[in-house]
């Protein structure tokens, strides 16, 4: 769990791991420079638990520092990241680590998950769909279509994660950087069954995390650039050919929505475009999982 200024949620959160039906877990808290208490709240958890572990950051690692950083002290077969405003069902990880076990070419098991927004207001995720076939085929239909990656937070083989995590792809989309080299190491698994909430955020505090970080202007209209440019390095040549429409297309994406919220005059139409596609991901993700 990386957490940084999470004392508002993160009694929820951890209630919900250490109540899984799954006992054999380790939970490792890295707070990454909170001002708030949630040191003092997580410490209490250590304290009356020994599966809790907290390690306190000496500087701030970023958002995808600490994420790397607690996947790299891991040192179980299975490994899952778990966000402090997230809540999960008690048979979350035994359904999944159960899933994962019986299909041994699969890297991670996830459920679906419900995105539940600021005023009660719940979706589905449309980013945990499975993704089997050859590893162009799963890597192809990710980057045409990833959604929101839902997936980033399923139950993983840790070796195959640690190898898709690389130290120097901190950009804008890091996580579908992990996810898309993770499709290289093998398939993805969904459950049926809704087996996890997420608390989900508008896209503007993503455009404004990205404004705060970036001070490149062409970097800011171009939010996946610095990602194109990750993939475009590590990806086999072949799988990178056959991916390139899929990687275009999520930059002409991203590159709208920071349109929109830079220039809000264009905000309908955006809007507009935004719910052609995801009328269209409705249909394709629907297409998917009744084959």
């Amino acid at each position: 769990m990386p957490v940084r200024n999470g004392g508002d949620q993160i009694r929820t959160a951890i209630d919900s791991l250490l109540s899984q039906t799954h006992r054999n877990l380790r939970l490792i808290i890295s707070d990454n420079c909170s001002t708030d208490d949630t040191v003092e709240i997580c410490n209490a958890y250590a304290r009356a638990d020994p599966r809790v572990t907290v390690i306190r950051q000496p500087e701030n690692l970023g958002i995808c520092g600490n994420f790397r950083f607690v996947l790299m002290q891991a040192d179980s077969p299975y490994f899952m990241w778990a966000c402090h405003d997230d809540v999960w069902a008690p048979d979350f990880i035994r359904k999944n680590l159960e899933n994962l076990r019986a299909h041994p070419t699969a890297v991670v098991s996830t459920s679906r998950v419900v995105m539940a927004w600021p005023g009660g207001r719940q979706e589905m995720s449309n980013g945990t769909f499975a993704l089997r076939g050859t590893q162009q085929e799963r890597l192809a239909r990710f980057l045409w279509d990833p959604g929101e990656v839902s997936r980033f937070y399923g139950v993983f083989r840790t070796e195959a994660l640690k190898r898709s995590f690389p130290a120097d792809i901190d950009v804008f989309g890091y996580d579908w950087i992990v996810m898309a080299l993770n499709l290289l190491e093998g398939e993805h698994l969904e459950l049926s069954e809704v087996l996890l909430t997420r608390e989900a955020h508008t896209e503007d505090h993503y455009h404004r995390t990205l404004v705060r970080n970036q001070p490149k202007a062409l970097y800011r209209w171009f939010p996946h650039l610095p990602m194109t440019q990750v993939l475009r390095r590590r990806l086999p040549p072949e799988i990178w050919r056959a991916c390139r429409a899929g990687i275009l297309r999520r930059n002409a994406i991203q590159a709208l929505m920071y349109a929109k919220y830079r220039m809000p005059m264009v905000a309908p139409a955006v809007r507009l475009l935004a719910q052609l596609e995801r009328a269209r991901a409705r249909l394709r993700s629907s297409s998917a999982r009744s084959l």
